[in-house]
This record gives structure tokens, C-alpha cells and sequence, in this order.
């Protein structure tokens, strides 16, 4: 049997961790020999004080067993995220990482899983929350990225840079890799975030090799050893099959000293894979295919637990890693375990991806699943699994899917119909519509010459439900509404089919404006829409389970709300929230909720304005609803800019970079949000600049004049007397043919003060002389009212914020002197554990990110004059 190993656990006989294994257990042979490196340990001890440590070394140095060994060593939690190149999705990469998170925390996995990948900044917000929540202070954390020279992907690079540098004092970052990750270290570095450990510092020093001689009992004599150390430059590897050879060689005069590093597979065919019984051999080829060697699937693969076994003493090239709950082949043995791929049948490679991809089914592990199925060639398993995903897919996923069904056999289509409405769901996820509409068109009579069959059905349903919505995108461009047909005929085939759709599949996803018209409009072309609107829902609520209930009612809500009619937009808002949440429709529910938020706002209806607040914040308890935590941000934002809570927004609605994924129909409300919070701050070129980029979304006739609006009172606030008049009759010219009022009022003070200066205006008959001096007059009363009930409302919620106990201020007049926590314990002689529970109250009570975060609050708050 083969010993020993390149890496460093302590001690002979010392077995592995089982605490969080499952299934079938792995445990370590007591025969196993572990050398202990004090030289790397030092070094990795220093190293984790800092939030970032690389380690970097080519192939074979030891790298990911000396980060094991002195992880076991602390004893801290770690979640280790083996990577691999399918990881540069973003999808592959968060299943992944949650996986491994899982194994330190299953409350907060399941809290992330719940998330898609943080490729934007509220979803990054959103994750940072939960860890933040989760993350106990007093225990250190370790996350362990190995082989991050794999991601090369911009998306996955920007969330593990995010990742590891969002500083957070009890966690440190692991990168392990053969090469300088993609990443920008030296601005890393600069900040002193990084401890660097190099292939120079991790290699084996020639003490070191001759103490693993020593615990393997091979003898070498002094020239011998420098010879090896010297030809083997440290190399941890090479060292290693040295002392095989040596071990196995009679005479001790001779020593493997030609060509070590470039003779590595033929030296693990002689030393290693000779020794091996043919069984085991072959199954470890069979493992060779697979990247997540999880127990259970393991065993699947083996068949039984005898070969498994004999798998588990070859401790030296496999060993089981408990942070992963996998096993892990050495990556050398590994490329030597690839090259013989050849040498299974096809068969046996499909039966191993078949069970791999059942496997990842059933532990939700979806992409790769998705690749599984995909290398065996059973596209009815891909089928299978897209059919529960959502109807619109994430930007990644919906490429991902066309690059399959491209790389598919041309009669995919024929065999699984199924993939016809797949595709047209992935052309749809990226906009492309037109295509989309052109295949569909041809779908369509293809189908209707098949057999009589459910599918069929199925199918044609979907072809005209497609035609439908395609036809209701394109009706703000046009202002054609030829495509109720559509809808009718898709009513038609669902009913043959009996088709049953639930969420997610049948949640309506809405643009920034449910009223989806373009300026110019007349007061007649919004009620049509909004009777189109009426036309449509019947069928789809019939067709698709319950998708876009209460949408008509929200449209005629939206629409009474801006024109200030708010008692009748409250009366359609509460018919829309009821109908959508009878019907699971959460996107609708959201918006309903929002308009009677503003209406209640509007009334001054402090008990209404609460009761809204708590089902906001009960909707992200919806795990079916998609984008809650983002569609939360955005109307809890609004609401905390509107009554002067600015410092209780989300941070990534405050940040200067336009960072969504979001498709550019739904960005409107983003923007808004975050002018308005740029204007709350006084930095008016920042908010003038975010209006300005609206003109990449689409035009909806109700975000253009909030947004005209807007930029009238910046302007304003800018004293450009002449801008801000021009942008006020600009928002007027919008808004009259409708009559819409609630834009300007909903601005308070500010359009108070404007439509009293453009009122003067007028009398010179200069820049203002466009608007009607009745409607100014109208806005400057009830911008005024308006005014006076935010002001109630801004005093009211802020006095019933929770107050800060006298230890709470005592911790914060420290911070805000830029104490340590050690510092303020010794000044307050309390302990240490006493400050960190005061200042995560502290963090609580004002909704703060971090010690600054709570400063600044704190000041703007004027607590801090207090607290001094």
C-alpha cells in the first residue's frame, strides 16, 4: 500500500474529521503518515491576520494540503469552494458555493440559495446582509477559493474580488492557485488587505525532504538527498515519487534524479498505477469524469463499498476533504487518470454522467445536472430540469441553454418538442424577439401536422402565448393592438392540453410602469391600453395559472394615482393585491403595495403607511418571488428618501456605478430611486447624470415626467432659474393631455418653491409662459399640503426609532473617535465581547453597514453631539 503524502497533518494515525460527513463516511486509515511543517504553518498563521491570503504555486507543490492541514490545525469554521473551469458560469459557481457554505452554516445557505448569483449590486447587498446576520463574532471563519486560476469569467471575478474584499474582521479569504488570479491583487495589496505566499516559501526546504525521508524510512545519504533536493527544486511531487522509487529500489546507491518534473506520468504509471488492482484502477478512471466527488455519489458510481474502500488507501493521490464533504484526486494523478479515458466503453461514460447528473437533480445542483446530462447526450433530462425554472431565465443561464441545444443533434426538436419552447424562453431572456417571433411562426404549422397528443397541445399553447406577448412588447412602439388572436387560440390549445402552471413559471414580470405608453398620448390612447390590458388577463390567468391576475386593476390603480385621484386609485390597488395574491402573482402584489404606500402617504394615513411597511417586508418571505429583495430596496428607498431617512437606504441604490442585471424595460424605478437619493444628498450633477441615462430604458410616458420633474427642482436647487423652468414645461407638456398631477406634488417644498417662481415667471412673459397659470396654482397648493404632511410623517417615524441604551452611546462616541474595540472595553471597563454586542445593536438599530456607516448616521441623525 502507498504512504504518506507531500502535505502535513501532524500526526501518525490521526483520523479525519467526521463531524459534518454524510452518507457513507469515509474514514482515514490509522496507517496513514503526516508530516508536520512548523516552517508553513508559521507563515500561514501570520498570513490570516490579514482579510486575504494567496497562496500560489504550480501543480504538485503542496499548495491545497498545507492550507488543509493548518485549517484543521486552528480548528476555525471553514467553508472550502473547489473550483473548477464549469464554475465561470455564475450560475455553477453559486451552487457551488453554497454547497460549501453549507457545511459551516445550513441556516444561511438556505437563506443564500434562496438568492441567484450576486452579479449585481443588491443582490451583493442582499448577501452581505445575510453573512453579516449569520456570521458570529467572536469565532473565526475561513473560506477557502481553490484553483481560482479557473475563473477567468468577468462576472465570477467580480464577485469573488467583491467577496474577499468587503472586510469583515473574523473572516479571511484563501486564494490557492497555480498561477496570479485574474484579480487586482496589487490594489489588494495596497491596501493592505494581502498576505502573499509564494511557490519559493511553500516549496520544501532540503530539511524538510529529509525528514519526509526519515517518516517514510527510506535512506538516503547526504550527496543523495542534495542531489534529489536539487533536481527536484523543492517540488513537494517530485519529492515524493522519489522516495517511492527509492523505497522500492534494492540497491541504495541509486536515486530518481532524470527528468523528475517532465517525466510525471510515466513515473506515476511504475510507481503507482502498476500497484493497482485493474478494478480500482478503472473505477478511478470512471471518477476522472466527475468533478464533485461527493460520498453518496462516489459509492453509486463503485457499486460497492469494498472498492471504495481500497480506494480510501491510496491516501497518498486521494484523500476525503470533510470542509467539502468530497474527495479530492491530486491533480497530477488526475491528468494522468484523464489520459486514460479511452480506455471505458461509452457506455460505461454515459452510465457514470447519467448518475452524476441524477445525483445533482436530487441535491438541487441544477447546472451541473444540466452538463451531466448534456455530456451523456439524454436531452429528456435537460428537458426535465428547465421545465421547473422560471419563464424568464438569468442573461448566463438562457446563453448557456442556446450553446446546448447548438451543440445538440439536429433532430433535438423532433424527439423532444419540448425544446422547442425552451429555446424560444432562452431567445425571450435575451431579447431577442424578433427571432423569436419568426421561429415561433414557423413552429406553429410544424406542430399542427403532428399526431393528436397532450404535447402537441402543450406546445401550440405556448407558440401562441409567445405570439401574444411578443405582439404586447412591440405595442409601445406601434400602438398596435392586432394580437388578442393570439391569446385567444393559446385559451383554445390549453384547454386540450389541461394544462397545469404553477409558480414559478406563472408569476407576471412587470416593467418599471405597469401603463407601458410612450409620449405623446392622449387621454383616449391610455384608456385603450388600459381596455386592452382588461382584454387580455382573462386569458392568461386562464391559460398560465393565475399569471398577470390584478394587473388590469393595478393599471387603472396606477393610472387614478398619478392623475391624484387617489381615492379611486386606492380602491383599484386593493382589488389588485387581492386578486394577485390569490393568484401568487408577487410582482403585482409589490406594485399594488407601492401605489398604496404613495396613496396613504398622499392621505397622511399614518396607521395605512405602517400596515403597507409590514407586507413589504412580509413579501421577502416569498421564496417563489424571484426579485424581492431588489423590488424591497427600490420601494423601501423611495419611501426612506421621502420622509428623510436617506441613511436607511440600501447601499447599493447609493452607489455611483450603474451596476444591474436588469433588463433595460425595468431600470426605470433603479434610476428614479437613486436620482432622488443623489437630490436628498445635495449632490444634484450626480442625479442630473443618472436622469440622463434614463434615456437607455425604455420611454414610459410616467417615468419621463417623474423624472422631468425632478430635474426641474435639481436645476432649481442648482439656481439655474432658466433650466429648471424649461424642464418644468417640458414634465407639463407631458403630463396635461392626461392630467396627471401626482409627479409635481409628490416633490413637496421643492415644486412649491419652483411653481411659485414660474408663476412669476409668467407675468414677464419669459420661459414659463407655456404652462396654463391655473395648473401651477393647482400644484403649488397641493405641493404645499403635501409638504406639510411628509413633515409630520418624517417627525413621527423618527421619533419612534429605537433609542440607543446609555452603553450603546458610550460604544458609539468611541467609534466616532476612531477608538479600537479593545480601546473602548479598557476606557469602559467593560469587556471586549461587551462592546462587539453593543455595536452589532448599534448596526441594528440604524440599519448600518459598518463602524463609518454607524458614524455617519449617527451624525446626520445629530445623536452623536449626544454621545460626546
Amino acid at each position: 500500500m502507498i504512504i504518506a503524502t507531500e502535505c502535513i497533518i501532524f500526526k501518525i494515525g490521526k483520523k479525519l474529521n467526521t463531524e459534518f460527513f454524510c452518507g457513507h463516511t469515509p474514514v482515514a486509515s490509522e496507517s496513514q503518515i503526516f508530516i508536520e511543517r512548523p516552517r508553513i504553518n508559521r507563515l500561514l498563521e501570520k498570513a490570516v491576520h490579514k482579510p486575504i491570503v494567496s497562496v500560489i504555486a504550480g501543480a504538485g507543490y503542496g499548495k491545497t494540503q498545507a492550507v488543509y492541514a493548518f485549517a484543521r490545525r486552528l480548528n476555525v469554521r471553514t467553508a472550502w469552494i473547489q473550483i473548477s473551469e464549469r464554475d465561470n458560469l455564475g450560475v455553477r459557481f453559486w451552487e457551488n458555493f453554497v454547497s460549501a457554505v453549507s457545511i459551516i452554516s445550513k441556516e444561511a445557505a438556505g437563506k443564500l440559495s434562496q438568492m441567484d448569483f450576486p452579479a449585481t449590486d443588491p443582490q451583493f447587498d442582499r448577501y452581505l446582509a445575510i453573512y453579516r446576520q449569520d456570521v458570529i463574532l467572536n469565532e473565526k471563519y475561513l473560506f477557502v477559493f481553490d484553483d481560482v486560476h479557473l475563473i477567468t469569467t468577468k462576472a465570477v471575478l467580480t464577485f469573488l474580488e467583491r467577496c474577499i474584499s468587503s472586510f469583515l474582521p473574523n473572516i479571511t479569504s484563501v486564494l490557492i492557485s497555480r498561477s496570479e488570479p485574474q484579480l487586482d491583487m496589487a490594489k489588494l495589496e495596497q491596501k493592505k488587505l494581502l498576505a502573499r505566499i509564494t511557490e519559493n516559501k511553500i516549496k520544501f526546504s532540503l530539511d524538510e525532504l529529509l525528514s519526509y525521508f526519515r517518516l517514510l524510512n527510506v535512506r538516503a545519504d547526504p550527496g543523495m538527498a542534495s542531489a534529489i533536493y536539487r533536481d527536484t527544486e523543492g517540488w513537494a511531487f517530485a519529492i515524493h515519487l522519489a522516495a517511492l522509487s527509492l523505497r522500492n529500489v534494492k540497491s541504495g546507491t541509486s536515486h530518481v534524479s532524470l527528468l523528475l518534473k517532465y517525466n510525471t506520468s510515466k513515473l506515476i504509471e511504475s510507481e503507482i498505477a502498476s500497484s493497482l488492482s485493474p478494478e480500482l484502477l478503472r473505477f478511478l478512471i470512471k471518477l476522472s469524469l466527475v468533478e464533485n466527488l461527493n460520498p453518496d455519489l462516489v459509492f453509486e458510481i463503485g457499486g460497492n463499498a469494498a472498492l471504495v474502500k481500497e480506494m480510501e488507501n491510496i491516501v497518498s493521490f486521494v484523500s476525503f476533504d470533510a470542509y467539502s464533504n468530497s474527495y479530492h484526486i491530486h491533480n497530477l494523478f488526475l491528468d494522468y487518470l484523464h489520459e486514460k479515458q479511452n480506455k471505458l466503453t461509452e457506455e460505461e461514460k454515459k452510465d457514470v454522467w447519467i448518475k452524476t447528473a441524477q445525483w445533482c437533480t436530487e441535491n438541487n445542483r441544477k447546472m451541473d445536472a444540466i452538463i451531466s446530462y448534456d455530456k451523456a447526450g439524454d436531452y429528456s433530462g435537460i428537458v426535465k430540469i428547465l421545465s421547473t425554472m422560471p419563464l424568464i431565465l438569468p442573461t448566463g443561464v438562457a446563453r448557456f441553454i442556446l450553446d446546448i441545444l447548438e451543440r445538440a443533434p439536429a433532430t433535438i426538436y423532433h424527439d423532444y418538442h419540448e425544446a422547442l419552447t425552451i429555446r424560444s424562453r432562452a431567445l425571450n431572456s435575451l431579447g431577442c424577439f424578433l427571432q423569436n417571433r419568426e421561429e415561433t411562426l414557423k413552429i406553429i404549422p410544424m406542430m399542427q401536422a403532428m399526431p393528436e397528443s397532450t404535447k402537441k397541445h402543450v406546445i401550440l399553447t405556448a407558440c401562441y402565448v409567445n405570439l401574444g406577448f411578443i405582439g404586447l412588447l412591440q405595442s409601445f412602439y406601434t400602438k398596435q393592438y392586432n394580437f388578442m388572436c393570439y391569446f385567444k387560440q393559446a385559451l383554445v390549445e390549453s384547454k386540450e392540453a389541461n394544462l397545469q402552471i404553477k409558480p414559478p413559471m406563472n408569476v407576471a414580470t412587470l416593467a418599471s410602469y405597469v401603463c407601458r405608453v410612450m409620449a405623446p398620448v392622449s387621454l383616449h390612447e391610455m384608456e385603450k391600453y388600459i381596455e386592452v390590458i382588461g382584454e387580455i388577463v382573462p386569458y392568461t390567468v386562464q391559460v398560465l395559472g393565475g399569471c398577470q391576475a390584478g394587473l388590469h386593476e393595478l393599471c387603472h390603480g396606477e393610472f387614478a394615482f398619478f392623475r391624484g385621484e387617489v381615492q379611486k386609485a386606492e380602491k383599484f390597488l386593493i382589488e389588485s393585491l387581492a386578486r394577485a395574491r390569490k393568484n401568487d402573482q408577487y410582482e403585482i402584489e409589490n406594485r399594488a403595495l407601492f401605489y398604496l404606500l404613495r396613496v396613504y402617504m398622499s392621505l397622511d394615513e399614518a396607521d395605512k403607511i405602517e400596515n403597507i411597511v409590514k407586507q413589504l417586508e412580509n413579501e421577502l418571505q416569498q421564496p417563489l418571488y424571484l426579485n424581492r429583495y431588489f423590488y424591497y430596496d427600490i420601494v423601501s428607498g423611495w419611501y426612506y428618501i421621502q420622509t428623510g431617512r436617506k441613511e436607511k437606504v440600501a447601499t447599493w441604490l447609493k452607489n455611483d456605478h450603474e451596476n444591474s442585471d436588469l433588463n433595460s424595460r425595468v431600470q426605470g424605478l433603479e434610476k428614479l430611486v437613486k436620482a432622488k437619493y443623489y437630490f436628498s444628498e445635495k449632490r444634484y450633477p450626480a442625479a442630473l447624470a443618472v436622469m440622463e441615462s434614463l434615456g437607455e430604458s425604455e420611454p414610459l410616458l410616467f417615468g419621463e415626467i417623474e423624472m422631468k420633474a425632478l430635474e426641474a427642482v435639481c436645476r432649481c436647487r442648482l439656481l439655474d432659474k432658466d433650466g429648471a423652468l424649461k424642464a418644468l414645461v417640458q414634465a407639463y407638456q407631458l403630463a396635461a393631455p392626461t392630467e396627471l398631477f401626482m409627479p409635481f406634488v409628490e416633490l413637496g417644498k421643492d415644486m412649491r418653491s419652483l411653481t411659485q417662481t414660474a408663476l412669476r415667471d409668467i407675468s414677464s412673459g419669459s420661459t414659463a409662459a407655456g404652462i396654463c397659470p391655473q395648473w401651477l396654482q393647482e400644484t403649488y397648493r397641493k405641493s404645499a399640503a403635501y409638504a406639510k404632511k411628509i413633515f409630520r410623517q418624517s417627525k413621527s417615524t423618527r421619533a419612534s426609532a429605537a433609542p440607543l441604551s446609555p452603553r450603546e452611546m458610550s460604544v458609539l462616541a468611541g467609534l466616532s473617535h476612531g477608538l479600537t474595540q479593545e480601546e473602548i472595553a479598557s476606557s469602559a471597563s467593560i469587556s471586549p465581547n461587551t462592546v462587539k454586542s453593543a455595536i452589532r445593536s448599534i448596526y441594528s438599530k440604524f440599519g448600518a453597514l459598518n463602524k463609518a456607516d454607524a458614524v455617519r448616521i449617527a451624525a446626520e441623525r445629530g445623536i452623536l453631539n449626544n454621545a460626546r
